[in-house]
């Protein structure tokens, strides 16, 4: 973890939390993993004090911990992406308001104010269930929603609409189960589940042999990724001491223990008695509830990184294509994000669960589902242009080589040939000369030749033969609205950035479309790095940048060449990026005295180092606006302290004097400005490192 990173967390949770989880979470940020002895010991603070501040930071993932099986020595380590998340905490909440409504928001905001609660828990925030005499994480003096519902206004909400967000918000994705893998780190995950799975599969610590080795890594794989998503897999051998019974389901049996050890890689569900785990799944629900009183509930922040990437996919499509195809966009993404649980920019193309580099494999929705969805169809048509057909002159717009081969207006091939006179206007010099091989080899074949063509305008052409002319009287005609859809998803799939991805209709299914993520993820991270460059170091800079990209390694006088630049303008441009380090340059020497006249200087651009150089300036930027931010709270602490007094809370101009008001109304206006800041900050964070 990078030092402005580390500073970043420390000062979010000093901030949310105070000072005695801010020292806790700060040893075991700089010094690792610690016991409570060595919290002692770094921290100065008494025992009760370190187990206090520990239950706090446990209770909110600030910290995990794991108990060793050897020595029954517990460790604690400090869990920086949950830090980091707290910055994000009112996105989330936008996020669900803006889609499920203020109570579904308000349910995710106590969510986050508790860390993880059980749904009896919650259900008793909201007078909905009778008290229990379990620990409760939320209770009835509990402040909701921002600080302002009280039960009185929880009474308002009746049994059936807090169910029903609850369902909505867990079918969704947007709350997940609490599994005990979320408490652990990476590593001591991957060490159980190479545990459990030689045990299941009956490995014993002798050599493996080359297949075994192999089935053994895709079962811990495997069994890492039931975990991630809150299920055990199929097994009861790891955490079966916690649970009570299986659920009695109609579509899932439960099943003996030689089973579980043959298909370690299935999931299932248990009921959860003592906030455990329970894996909600609304598809395969028996006699169980989704919302019974033992399930422990959590954000799941990975749902709201797939939605993040969504809207700033559909912000690109709307400033690289329109409005139109913006709207048809975002109506794919959204059927392919119920499919999708979460986006790993470092793996996660294989598994089907998130996105794929193969398409048959990955979530894809179908045309009809897209067209079923689009109402405003005048929208859509006002993205293609619509015109009577007999005002086209399509003659203006056919390639000459159309023309040469026999292509009518239409684009239809006729049975005769062209003229040699029209044929000989195109031919160049050299075939003009007698010199003729075959057609196909002209040298502007990829800007027209039929035999490119790719097969997405093979079914664009198959289509709008098929299609008649639509007016604008027939725009809200099921067929026109087909038509128009599957128009705008074509100019989707052929942009150069690759929205979307054409699957072909066979016998069994539709034709359907599918989003390789990864690639438009790269992508987007190209375009935050150029638009930085560019505002930087100019277009110049850009244009080189663009080079290097295209041509890889050059050296001065080749770059100059290339950008059409003189090499003193173009050497000014190379040292500064160099030492901001956003360029990187390798020495080639032609001998062993290594002399730099007899050397040669090689400049390269490493989208990868620079990703992670400008990452690192963005979170030491954000470290410095929450210091300003409390820099200048603290100047007019004590109004801020008088004005948020209940006595004066609505009657600011009668209780503080001008200078106050003042005062006050200037650092709202700071804190505004620094955290919105911070907002567009994080936006750029969550492209270079979560996407």
């Amino acid at each position: 973890m990078s030092q402005h990173a580390t500073e970043l967390c420390l000062l979010l949770v000093d901030d949310v939390y105070g000072e005695l989880t801010s020292r806790i979470f700060s040893a075991l940020i700089c010094y690792g993993r610690l016991s409570i002895a060595g919290l002692l010991h770094y921290t100065g603070l008494t025992p009760r004090q370190v187990k206090h501040g520990l239950a706090v930071l446990i209770q909110q993932h600030l910290a995990l911990w794991y108990t060793s099986s050897e020595n029954a020595a517990t460790c604690y380590e400090a869990n920086w992406t949950s830090a980091y998340a707290l910055l994000r905490s009112g996105k989330f909440v936008r996020i669900v308001e803006e889609r499920l409504g203020s109570f579904a928001g308000g349910i995710v905001s106590n969510m986050l104010l508790s860390g993880h609660a059980s749904t009896g828990d919650l259900a008793q925030a909201y007078d909905i269930l009778p008290h229990t005499d379990s620990g409760a994480a939320l209770n009835k003096s509990t402040v909701l929603t921002n600080g302002h519902m009280s039960n009185g206004d929880s009474k308002s909400h009746t049994a059936d609409s807090f169910h029903s967000s609850l369902h909505t918000l867990l079918d969704r994705g947007f709350l997940s189960s609490v599994h005990e893998s979320y408490f652990r780190s990476d590593a001591d995950n991957r060490s159980e589940a190479d545990k459990l799975v030689r045990r299941l599969k009956h490995f014993d610590d002798r050599e493996l042999k080359a297949d075994q080795k192999h089935e053994l890594a895709e079962a811990i794989e495997e069994r890492l990724l039931d975990w991630k998503l809150g299920s055990d897999g199929g097994d009861d051998t790891f955490t079966v001491t916690a649970f009570e019974k299986p659920v009695k389901s109609r579509k899932r049996k439960w099943k003996s223990e030689p089973d579980m050890a043959d298909d370690v890689g299935k999931r299932r569900r248990f009921d959860a008695q003592n906030i455990k785990v329970v894996a909600p799944s609304f598809e395969d629900e028996g006699t169980s509830s989704s919302h019974d009183t033992g399930a422990t509930l959590r954000v799941n922040y990975d749902k709201f990184a797939v939605v993040a990437r969504n809207e700033k996919l559909v912000e690109l499509v709307e400033e690289r294509i329109g409005q139109a195809a913006s709207r048809v966009y975002a109506e794919v993404l959204r059927h392919l994000e119920m499919k999708i649980k979460f986006c790993d920019p470092s793996k996660g193309e294989d598994d089907g669960l998130s996105e794929g580099n193969n398409v048959e494999l990955g979530a894809k929705v179908s045309t009809t589902e897209i067209a079923s969805a689009m109402a405003n169809l005048e929208d859509l048509a006002g993205g293609i242009g619509l015109a009577d057909p007999s005002m086209i002159n399509l003659d203006t717009i056919i390639h000459p080589k159309k023309r040469r081969r026999g292509f009518d207006k239409n684009g239809s091939q006729l049975d005769g040939e062209t003229s040699a006179t029209e044929e000989d206007d195109d031919l160049d010099p050299e075939q003009q000369n007698g010199d003729i091989t075959d057609v196909d080899n002209d040298s502007d074949e990829v800007n027209g030749d039929d035999e490119y063509r790719s097969e997405i305008e093979v079914e664009k052409d198959g289509d709008q033969e098929q299609q008649p002319p639509i007016t604008i009287s027939s725009l809200f005609d099921p067929q026109a609205c087909l038509f128009l859809t599957r128009q705008n998803l074509f100019l989707l799939a052929e942009h150069p950035y690759n929205f979307l991805t054409f699957i072909r209709r066979t016998n069994s299914t539709p034709e359907s479309w599918t989003v390789d993520f990864p690639a438009l993820a790269r992508q987007m991270r190209l375009i935050e790095l150029e638009n930085i460059i560019t505002t930087r170091y100019g277009v110049e800079a850009l244009r080189i940048i663009r080079i290097l990209q295209e041509k890889g390694k050059l050296d001065e006088k080749a770059i100059a060449t290339f950008a059409l630049m003189c090499q003193k303008t173009m050497r000014s441009i190379l040292t500064t990026m160099h030492e901001a380090g956003h360029l990187d340059l390798q020495e080639i020497p032609r001998d062993n005295a290594r002399q730099p006249a007899r050397t040669i200087f090689l400049w390269f651009f490493d989208p990868e180092r620079c990703r992670q150089k400008v990452l690192e300036e963005t979170y030491k930027a954000m470290a410095r606006c929450m210091q300003r931010a409390k820099a200048e709270r603290e100047a007019v602490q004590s109004i801020i302290d008088k004005a948020s007094r209940t006595d004066v809370v609505g009657k600011e101009d009668e209780l503080l004097g001008l200078d106050e008001r003042t005062a006050l109304g200037a650092w709202r206006e700071k804190e505004e400005r620094l955290l919105g800041e911070i907002c567009r900050l994080d936006d750029l964070v969550a492209v270079l490192r979560d996407f």
